[in-house]
């Protein structure tokens, strides 16, 4: 007969089993399951060691609530009782287990006019899920004029704890507010690219279009050929290139979806030093006062995921209409 195994040595190797499962795949049903042991975690033991000694009776517990009660101290207070008894303190900024994040980002396929730089495009984009109906019909109308719109998608990974806290144009990348359309996509050959930092050869200033490759597109011959003065760029190097054709302008499009420049765009002076006119962003139902950066992340990112990032420490920055601060 087989020799049993103490129940002690059976919890342990069940206790490995089940940290394996969970470090090795990434199914929906298993990351519910980390939610739910991070939750528990959270809820029901201290992450750091009390230095308060474990109290041997009711009296000596008394005695730490009367001293805090006597300065007024009610968060101390909290926590110091938590400490005592050997459970969470408050303030767990954390999800119920199992719930998702309400918002998400959509991937949408990437059009890529032919020309020198439809290598570098990207063959997708991803977009937070409640701007993506915007700007779908943004996408709709630029193709309807017989234009594309190459968009590259930000980098969307949280600060992993202990690292330095996010500048305030990465913190918009973290929650989707930003866009940035490809910078290969202009500034190279006006007469083949499918977006440029034009402006008309008249007047004006300079702003960003989107070439008209596609002529039977259904809106593409309302749109007339014009003379235009853009921006080329090498390595060393921008100059004016003088072009004649058809050319729509982005600015009103973006601007019906909720996307602004920031601030005014300045000129390119080299092909590494482009500028700033292929960023955008969306501060739509950001409320200068009252929106938070916690708010923000919690509405597209799970708790653990926070918890783990060193914005858990940023969560109570007020956005002020230019930053969260």
């Amino acid at each position: 007969m087989d020799e049993q195994q103490p129940d002690d040595a059976i919890d342990s190797d069940l206790v490995k089993a089940i940290i394996g499962i969970l470090e090795s795949t990434n199914s929906p049903a298993i990351q519910r399951s980390r939610e739910v042991i991070a939750h528990r975690l959270a809820i029901s033991g201290d992450i750091a060691p009390s230095r308060i000694p474990p109290p041997r009776n009711i009296t000596e517990i008394g005695g730490y609530i009367n001293l805090l009660t006597e300065y007024e101290q009610e968060e101390q207070r909290s926590r110091m009782l938590a400490a005592a008894l050997g459970i969470a303190g408050p303030r767990v900024n954390l999800p119920q287990p199992g719930v998702f994040p309400p918002l998400s980002f959509a991937v949408r396929e990437q059009v890529r006019p032919e020309g020198p730089a439809q290598a570098t495009l990207p063959l997708s984009f991803s977009m937070r899920s409640d701007f993506i109906g915007a700007f779908d019909q943004a996408l709709a109308a630029v193709a309807e004029a017989g234009a594309a719109l190459p968009v590259l998608s930000s980098l969307r990974v949280l600060p992993a704890l202990g690292s330095a806290l996010p500048g305030a144009n990465a913190q918009l990348d973290l929650i989707g507010r930003s866009l940035l359309l490809a910078p290969t996509a202009a500034l190279s050959d006006p007469a083949s690219d499918a977006l440029s930092f034009s402006r008309r050869a008249a007047e004006g200033g300079f702003m960003v279009l989107a070439r008209v490759f596609n002529e039977e597109a259904p809106g593409a011959a309302a749109i007339a050929a014009e003379d235009w003065i853009s921006w080329a760029c090498t390595a060393t190097e921008c100059e004016e290139v003088e072009t004649n054709d058809a050319r729509l302008e982005v600015t009103p499009i973006l601007n019906a979806a909720g996307w602004y420049q920031p601030e005014v765009p300045d000129n390119p002076t080299t092909s590494t030093a482009p500028g700033n006119w292929n960023r955008w962003i969306n501060v739509t139902g950001l409320v200068p006062g009252q929106t938070t950066l916690g708010e923000e992340l919690h509405a597209l990112y799970a708790g653990d995921q926070i918890l783990a990032s060193s914005l858990r420490d940023a969560l109570e920055l007020v956005w002020d209409g230019s930053a969260f601060t």
